[in-house]
């Protein structure tokens, strides 16, 4: 008889267990509009990282469930996407929000409600400076900053015998932030600014600009591009300059614009560049991310998909670690946590709740982008 009501009380608690309500995220990002294919990226790490720790049993015993809000890239619906979040839902923490301008909303928003916010995507060094003790504590960013990446770059370039750049930058906030941090990460690595270029929005000819560049005669060219890509290693090709060119833009596209007679001569062999994520880092547990990420979806993994993948990693372990699911018990144990990173390193945060994962340096070997330092 004993044995019987020992098995059915295990039972029941199994039941019970199975039957408990899910421990909750929230996650906004962008899943309509021209931008909605971004927020997909998002939310297939984040589902990928969730069938693996619910197949490991969760957390706390209980199922861990993602709960989605849309913000369409608009700071408006993105304050009331969140609201619905924390109000509705009663999540305990959002990791979000993708696009800055809503981040940016959003972030005072999580504060009155004392709901952590880990911002894993959206890259500005301004949300770090908000950040922490005597700002914002709810808010906790993994991602590298404009200025980590910079700082990163240039220690690289200064390890090279890099002693003086020029700068050069397409005309938009990505671009010019970035260009702001490399000059100031390259002044402070000792090395000289020759030149700090804005490339016009539709630039047809890039002649004026390379003359520009060249005046000053630097080691290496730093250029942080976006769609004048293609336009501008046309026009540096056609400038004849030798000098190597580094910096933030897609390396692929950069050597396909230029001729095959100019990749033959080694024309691109000195085009290198700086990365938070590669899916080509030689990692075990990168590759192992990549493989599985193909496995499910049919797609090559990008930087939001594994800084959403590791995020939802990070808020999890901070709940078991917390041994509970309260937004404050959630916010203590993400300020103590040294969680790994698959790039290396952990995610111990600073005194503004910014964590520093490893950089990639690329360069190209057949055409295509491979790591060849890490910083």
């Amino acid at each position: 008889m004993m044995r019987i009501l020992v098995l059915a009380v295990g039972l029941l608690c199994t039941s019970l267990a199975q039957a408990a309500e899910p421990v909750k995220i929230g996650i906004t990002t962008i899943l309509s509009g021209p931008m909605a294919d971004r927020g997909q990226q998002e939310q297939y790490g984040a589902e990928l990282a969730l069938d693996r720790i619910n197949q490991a049993g969760g957390v706390l015993g209980r199922h861990v469930e993602a709960f989605y809000a849309d913000n369409a890239c608009k700071p408006d619906v993105g304050v009331l996407a969140t609201r619905r979040l924390l109000e509705q839902e009663h999540v305990p923490v959002i990791i979000g929000a993708l696009c800055t301008p809503v981040t940016h909303a959003i972030m005072p928003v999580m504060q009155q409600a004392m709901v952590p916010l880990v911002i894993a995507t959206s890259a500005g060094q301004d949300f770090v400076d908000a950040s922490g003790p005597n700002g914002n504590d709810f808010a906790f960013k993994t991602i590298p900053s404009e200025v980590d990446i910079m700082r990163g770059l240039a220690h690289w370039m200064k390890s090279q015998g890099v002693e003086s750049i020029a700068v050069v930058a397409d005309d938009g906030a990505f671009q010019h932030a970035n260009a702001v941090a490399i000059a100031k990460a390259a002044k402070d690595a000792g090395m000289t600014v020759t030149a700090d270029e804005t490339i016009p929005k539709d630039t047809k000819d890039f002649g004026p600009i390379f003359d520009k560049l060249k005046s000053g005669s630097p080691s290496e060219l730093v250029a942080i591009l976006g769609p004048s890509t293609a336009g501008f290693f046309k026009g540096y090709e056609a400038s004849g300059w030798k000098v190597p060119v580094t910096g933030r833009f897609d390396l692929a596209g950069a050597f396909a614009a230029v001729s095959q007679a100019f990749r033959d001569a080694g024309g691109a062999s000195q085009l290198t560049g700086v990365a938070v994520f590669t899916p080509a880092l030689d990692r075990p547990e990168v590759q192992e991310f990549v493989n599985a990420y193909k496995a499910h979806y049919g797609l090559v993994p990008t930087q939001r998909s594994f800084f959403v993948y590791e995020a939802t990693y990070l808020v999890v372990d901070a709940i078991s670690r917390a041994g509970s699911d309260q937004p404050e018990a959630i916010k203590q144990a993400l300020k103590t946590t040294t969680m790994p990173s698959r790039l290396g390193g952990n995610y111990a945060p600073d005194d503004h709740n910014h964590a520093h994962t490893p950089l990639q340096i690329l360069g190209l070997r057949d055409g295509k982008p491979a790591v060849i330092a890490t910083e």
